[in-house]
């Protein structure tokens, strides 16, 4: 891996050093969000819900800004504005507790994220040979776990001496970041000076292809939504704050390890068995869910199935999104994202809402089984061809 990373260029090695850096930051606080929101008296349950379902909406949805920004106007620009808008964000959730307040926060934490990232993918796409797109974004993806699996370990110590301290050091890491990034080259290839139409958006979002990427988009997010907001409550509540970190760790380590070898079996050949396979993974982590009570290997056993939906499934959907349109790189990352965003938020609200209840007699965990289980059917039957 380093031998890779060092054969790369320095605007390849800078995005993914950025990628890095911002992860760690990131996943210093994910990981304890919700804890952190479950522990204020003064908003509920279902406040805590909608504020991290409503940020992680808009840090998908705001990716077709960042998309339509990076393809129209500029891609190194994009990229500072989307470093940019999360530093207030993260400056101001460790002081207050009222729930507008807080919903802002994740608002603007969520949207400069993704703002950034279509932006990042598309550049990298950009300054990289076509040959090396599946690598660059393997690389890519190993670089971001490692960030997820820094940030709890840090996160975990910062949190138990202050949440305050904790949002406060991210918003100096983002800071960094932002001056770190003013040193890229920028826009680098010519065929992205080309005017894009409105006629070109509408065509993109009618494409066949990016119809169906969006569809898998939008139930993959439903379902991974999960490790973001019910299964930390859930290994919090079972466990303790510590397990809770020790499972973003888990699920980064796995995907640092088998990203590379599984991208490029992912990444050949049909869409079909790589999609079918993914869900199946996803249905057999929550099947494992509803049979924990204290033991830890059954718990990360269902992480690491989980880790491993997640590494066949979003590298297959990232290199298909590429192949549409070679000119609207970036927006077509946006599109995904934005349906990525819709299934985030049906997650997170329904999660939340089922988590101590179920439905029909049946466990949160046995209802997101049964709905991956008939998922990796449908895409077994029907599955989409890039163009």
């Amino acid at each position: 891996m380093i031998k890779k990373f060092a054969s790369f260029n320095h605007d390849v090695k800078l995005t993914l050093i950025t990628t890095l850096l911002s992860n760690i930051g990131i996943f210093m606080v994910i990981p304890f969000l919700s804890i952190f929101l479950n522990q204020l008296a003064t908003i509920t349950t279902s406040e805590v819900g909608i504020i991290i379902g409503v940020a992680f909406w808009c840090q998908r949805a705001g990716s077709l800004l960042g998309g339509l920004l990076s393809d129209y106007i500029h891609t190194k620009g994009t990229m500072l504005l989307g470093l940019i808008v999360r530093i207030p964000g993260y400056l101001l959730i460790g002081y207050v507790d009222n729930f507008y307040l807080l919903l802002l926060s994740c608002i603007l934490i969520g949207l400069g994220s993704s703002i950034y990232l279509p932006a990042a993918k598309s550049f990298l796409i950009k300054v990289i040979g076509e040959n090396e797109k599946v690598s660059v974004l393997s690389m890519r993806a190993i670089f971001a776990n490692i960030g997820v699996a820094i940030g709890p370990i840090i996160g975990v110590a910062v949190f138990s001496l202050s949440p305050s301290v904790l949002f406060t050091s991210v918003g100096i890491i983002f800071i960094f970041l932002t001056l770190l990034n003013l040193k890229l080259n920028g826009d680098v290839n010519p065929i992205e000076t080309r005017k894009i139409s409105l006629c070109d958006l509408l065509a993109l979002i009618k494409n066949k292809t990016m119809i169906c990427i969006s569809i898998a988009m939008f139930l993959v997010m439903a379902f991974f939504m999960q490790i973001d907001v019910t299964i930390p409550m859930f290994t919090s509540a079972t466990f303790d704050n510590q397990t809770t970190s020790y499972v973003f760790i888990c699920n980064a380590l796995i995907v640092i390890f088998f990203q590379s070898s599984v991208s490029s079996w992912a990444c050949s050949g049909s869409s079909r068995l790589p999609f079918s396979l993914a869900f199946l993974l996803f249905s057999a982590c929550f099947l494992l869910f509803d049979f924990i009570t204290t033991e830890y290997s059954i718990l990360f056993l269902s992480i690491i199935l989980f880790s491993l939906a997640e590494i066949i499934i979003q590298i297959r959907l990232d290199y298909d999104t590429t192949n549409i349109n070679p000119n609207m790189v970036a927006t077509a990352f946006g599109i995904m994202s934005l349906a990525g965003a819709f299934g985030g938020l049906f997650g997170s609200y329904t999660g939340t809402l089922l988590y101590n209840t179920g439905l029909f007699g049946l466990s949160l965990w046995t209802l997101l089984a049964l709905s991956s289980a008939i998922a990796a059917f449908i895409y077994f039957i029907y599955h989409y061809e890039t163009e």
